[in-house]
């Protein structure tokens, strides 16, 4: 089944995602509809508060798009259907119902990193290897990682130092650079991803889900346009009952129970 290429497993309020297309998780057509049907499933799921990202084996989180697939594309619609894929993924992961943790190891490249950087928080093992050389196999970034967010992400000259040399880069300069949150040993990723997911299932849902929205409109919008949806968020989220229910757990000692996302 197609769905055999996305494992889903849960526990508790976390739900666990975890690539695996052998030998290294590389990001085919049908990887990429199988995960856009594994988050179908999650969204479904009202009891699920965080989603972690991983990839199968020891070998890579994803080691990018499957360039063997995209060497029998005949036709540029072929290829501007797997590169709308690629976007399409992208955006679903960025603006996904709850916060999607990568655990990232091993080799993280290409489309890989375009998959592993969308997604909220990037926790990696201290065996990752990040690669973004498009150009050395004749392409550019095609799915609005490379060329799109990766300048804002990191600023003009470091994704230009990133793309044109094309070199591989470990883990702390990715953390150096702002595209990891935390580098941690492999043999802890997964327990290191589990408690921050289940310290973000902790928060209330809507208004973790507000900041997110926030966030993704403030990386494509003007100031100006910022600030009213600043006002338009601030509205919507102390409306919710969430926001009453917050500082009155904190008041009575105990921990709050806010509602469903």
């Amino acid at each position: 089944m197609t769905n055999s290429l996305v494992r889903l497993d849960k526990q508790g309020a976390v739900s666990i995602l975890t690539l695996d297309n052998p030998p290294v998780n590389a990001a085919s057509t049908k990887l990429m509809n199988a995960l856009h049907a594994r988050l179908d499933e999650i969204e479904q799921d009202q009891e699920t508060r965080c989603v972690i990202l991983t990839g199968a084996g020891n070998r890579a989180f994803c080691a990018g798009g499957d360039l063997r697939e995209e060497a029998d594309f005949g036709t540029p619609e072929g290829s501007r259907a797997f590169q709308a894929l690629g976007r399409k993924t992208l955006n679903r992961l960025e603006n996904f119902t709850v916060p999607i943790i990568a655990a990232i190891h091993g080799y993280c490249i290409g489309g890989g990193t375009a998959i592993g950087w969308a997604c909220d928080l990037r926790i990696a093992a201290d065996d990752t290897v990040f690669r973004a050389a498009d150009a050395y196999i004749g392409m550019v970034p095609s799915w609005g990682m490379g060329l799109t967010r990766l300048p804002r992400y990191v600023g003009r000259n470091r994704a230009l130092d990133i793309l044109l040399l094309g070199y591989d880069f470990d883990a702390k300069t990715a953390c150096d650079f702002g595209l990891v949150t935390k580098v941690v040993p492999r043999a802890d990723l997964e327990k290191e991803a589990m408690i921050a997911a289940q310290r973000v299932a902790t928060a209330s849902p809507f208004a973790i889900r507000a900041t997110r929205e926030a966030i993704a409109f403030n990386s494509r919008e003007s100031w100006n346009d910022m600030v009213d949806f600043e006002l338009e968020i601030c509205d919507r989220v102390f409306a919710h009952p969430d926001a009453h229910e917050g500082p009155k757990a904190f008041v009575e000692k105990r921990k709050p129970n806010f509602g469903a996302r």
